[in-house]
C-alpha cells in the first residue's frame, strides 16, 4: 500500500524494521500484527495456529479471517456451520500442476472454533462487509500456469471477493527449483484502477519441498527481494517457514536449484479489486512469453538472425531486448545464428 510503503521504506532500508521472520514452528498465533510499530503492515495480519485435540474458540470482531491448512487435518465450526478437511503430507504431497490446498473464509462478527492435528495458517484484515462463511475444498481448487521458461510458475487462487472475501485475497504459488515469481516485476501500491494498479499490502509464507535434516548445514533456500526503484533495495535469504511482510514496492522471489518452493500469499487493502501494474521497463518479458510459445515447435530447426530480427521488429523490441531474447532462445535449445 502506498501509505505503508511511505511509512516503512526508509526504516527497512536502514535495517530498523525487518520484514522477514523465520517461523520456528513451535509457537501459535500472530506472526505479523499490524498494530505493532515494528511490523511493516497497516491492515493485514498473518499467523499460524498449531492445532490440538481440543477446540480453540475465537471471535473475529471487525475482521475477516481466512484459514489455509499447511499439514494435518482440521475441524472448524463457524456460527453453527461445520467444515472439515485435511492436507495429508503437506503442501508438496500433490504432483506439480495440481494442488491439495483448501481454505476456510470466516466473516466479521463471527465466533469460530477449531481443532485438529498439524498446522493451519491464517490471514486477517478489517472486513468491508459481512459475508457468509465459506469453504473451498481441494476438489474445487484450480491451478493456472503463469509465465514462461525460468519464470514459469503455478498459481492457485483460493479466496477473494469473487467467491467469499470482502477484503482478503489469498492463494498459493508453486515455483519449480531455480525459477522466479513476481516476474515481470509489478506493484500494487496505488488506488488507480484506471491505470491498472490497486492499493494492497501483502504477506508471503514460504515453504520448501526439501526438509532439512539434522546433518544439513544450510538446507533449502531462496532469495526474496524488496525494492521500490528509489531508495529501497533489499535482498533476504529465505528458508522453510519464512514469513515476509510486503508493505509495497516490487517483491520478486527466486527458488534456489536445490528445492521447489511454494508460498502462501495474502493481500488486503482498503477496498477494491486487485490490479497489478507491470513495471514498464520489464514488461517485454510478457512479449517473450508469446514468442517462446510461437517458436516452441521450431526446435531443433535453426532460428536465423534474420528471423530474430523480424520477431524483434514485430514486437517492437529494443536492441538490448533483442539481444536478451537471443540469449534466452539459445538457452532454451534453439540454434540461433
Amino acid at each position: 500500500m502506498e501509505s505503508t510503503l511511505k511509512k516503512y521504506a526508509d526504516q527497512i532500508e536502514r535495517n530498523q524494521v525487518n520484514p522477514h521472520v523465520r517461523h520456528d514452528g513451535r509457537r501459535s498465533g500472530l506472526i505479523f500484527d499490524p498494530k505493532r510499530e515494528d511490523v511493516p503492515l497497516e491492515v493485514l495480519g498473518f499467523g499460524v495456529h498449531k492445532l490440538g485435540s481440543e477446540f480453540d474458540t475465537r471471535e473475529t470482531g471487525v475482521k475477516e479471517v481466512v484459514l489455509v491448512p499447511q499439514e494435518g487435518e482440521f475441524e472448524v465450526e463457524v456460527n453453527g456451520k461445520k467444515f472439515s478437511g485435511a492436507r495429508a503430507g503437506g503442501p508438496f504431497a500433490s504432483r506439480p500442476g495440481t494442488s491439495n490446498a483448501s481454505a476456510v473464509y470466516i466473516p466479521c462478527g463471527a465466533r469460530f472454533s477449531i481443532r485438529g492435528r498439524g498446522e493451519i495458517a491464517f490471514f486477517e484484515a478489517p472486513a468491508l462487509r459481512e459475508n457468509p462463511p465459506f469453504y473451498l475444498s481441494p476438489e474445487e481448487v484450480a491451478v493456472v500456469s503463469r509465465g514462461e521458461w525460468i519464470w514459469r510458475r503455478d498459481v492457485i487462487n483460493l479466496i477473494s471477493p469473487k467467491n467469499a472475501g470482502a477484503n482478503l485475497i489469498v492463494g498459493e504459488t508453486y515455483n519449480p527449483p531455480g525459477f522466479w515469481s513476481g516476474t515481470p516485476i509489478h506493484s500494487h501500491d496505488k488506488d488507480q484502477l484506471e491505470s491498472g494498479e490497486s492499493d494492497h499490502e501483502e504477506v508471503y509464507y514460504h515453504r520448501f519441498e526439501w526438509k532439512q535434516g539434522e546433518a544439513d548445514q544450510f538446507g533449502a533456500y531462496g532469495v526474496q527481494l524488496l525494492m521500490d526503484g528509489k531508495n529501497l533495495n533489499k535482498a533476504y535469504i529465505i528458508g522453510d517457514k519464512s514469513a515476509f511482510a510486503i508493505p509495497g514496492g516490487c517483491h520478486p522471489v527466486v527458488a534456489s536449484p536445490v528445492s521447489a518452493l511454494l508460498y502462501l500469499w495474502g493481500l488486503a487493502g482498503r477496498g477494491g479489486e486487485l490490479a497489478m501494474r507491470d513495471i514498464p521497463e520489464f514488461a517485454h518479458l510478457k512479449q517473450f512469453e508469446e514468442i517462446f510459445k510461437q517458436l516452441e515447435g521450431a526446435r531443433p530447426r535453426p532460428v536465423t538472425d534474420a528471423a530474430v530480427g523480424e520477431i524483434a521488429e514485430k514486437w517492437g523490441l529494443t536492441k538490448e531486448q533483442k539481444r536478451l531474447l537471443t540469449v534466452m532462445l539459445r538457452e532454451k535449445g534453439f540454434r540461433t545464428g
